[in-house]
């Protein structure tokens, strides 16, 4: 019987150690990701709607298939730079940009994710070589956003998940991401063209 009473104490004590850890169980990194990216894209509707001094463009996702109806997924752009060009580039040119892609802020990234981007650190247009890109194979948000820039504009784009990977992961981007890019329209031109 005392042998019983000292299994029953030595199980007892093992559970109130265990209820008195201290050691916290943090949420993965993207718990509630599709939730947390609404709100998020919510709220840049809400401040880039309400600017009126020109430094945010608001703009229609365009569809890839010209048979599609209009959705009423919109792209936000922040102006960060006004380029000087006059033209804007069509679906089926071919661009030199260049850009930096990342998710909204996490746990471990306090400014978002970055999955892509063309340069390091901080952008500098006299260092940094642009990448050459086929404007019609990027997501669909680039595309709405890139066709209203000319040469010369560095915009912050906010692409809505509905316009950037949707409801898949794609590679480290995982699913219901809003997409965030910084991105300098160097040139653009007809494919075919030789851009430098």
């Amino acid at each position: 019987m005392n042998k019983n009473i000292i299994l029953l104490l030595s199980f007892v004590i093992g559970l109130l150690s265990l209820a008195s850890c201290e050691e916290t169980i943090e949420a993965p990194e993207y718990d509630n990701w599709q939730q947390r990216n609404n709100i998020f894209i919510d709220s840049i509707a809400e401040v880039a709607r309400a600017n009126d001094d020109g430094s945010w463009r608001v703009f229609l996702g365009e569809s890839v298939d010209t048979l599609e109806t209009a959705n009423d997924f919109y792209v936000y752009c922040k102006v960060l730079e006004s380029g000087s060009g006059t033209a804007h580039p069509n679906y089926n040119d071919t661009i030199l940009a260049n850009y930096r892609g990342r998710l909204i802020p996490s746990r471990s990234y306090s400014n978002g994710y970055v999955f892509d981007e063309t340069y390091n650190g901080v952008f500098d247009a006299e260092v940094d070589v642009p990448m050459k890109l086929d404007l019609a194979g990027c997501v669909r948000g680039w595309i709405t956003a890139v066709e209203e820039m000319v040469k010369g504009d560095t915009w912050r784009v906010y692409i809505p998940y509905e316009l950037g990977y949707g409801a898949e992961s794609k590679g480290s981007i995982p699913a219901y991401s809003t997409l965030i890019f910084d991105i300098n329209l160097v040139d653009f031109a007809p494919v075919g063209t030789i851009l430098k």
